[in-house]
């Protein structure tokens, strides 16, 4: 199961729930949740902050996604982010705030 929809199961959320606490649309979360796209930085650091995850399960939720991201990796900012964090073997705590770093510095 995508680890997007398992958290917002486990939070007791819909996707129109949690698509209102991410600040996106209800078919944003919905093609997330069914492998049609990968979340970028800025919705990973949205996404994030909706479900109330640390850090470091921002970080171990964006290397999920990447895992599962398929033939979707290429087009994903996530996907150069894990491959970074990967390089300088950073913790998922410390990829969790550089995903919300970066978007705080209008980086994704």
């Amino acid at each position: 199961m995508n680890p997007i929809k398992t958290l917002r199961m486990a939070a007791g959320l819909s996707q129109d729930q949690l698509a209102k606490r991410a600040n996106v649309l209800q078919g944003t979360i919905w093609k997330v949740e069914n492998g049609h796209r990968l979340p970028s930085l800025t919705l990973l650091a949205n996404l994030s902050d909706a479900l109330m995850l640390t850090d470091a399960q921002a970080g171990k939720l964006a290397r999920a996604l990447t895992a599962e991201g398929g033939s979707l990796k290429a087009e994903s900012g996530l996907t150069v982010l894990v491959a970074i964090v990967d390089v300088m073997q950073l913790t998922d705590c410390e990829a969790g705030a550089l995903a919300r770093s970066l978007m705080q510095n209008g980086e994704g």
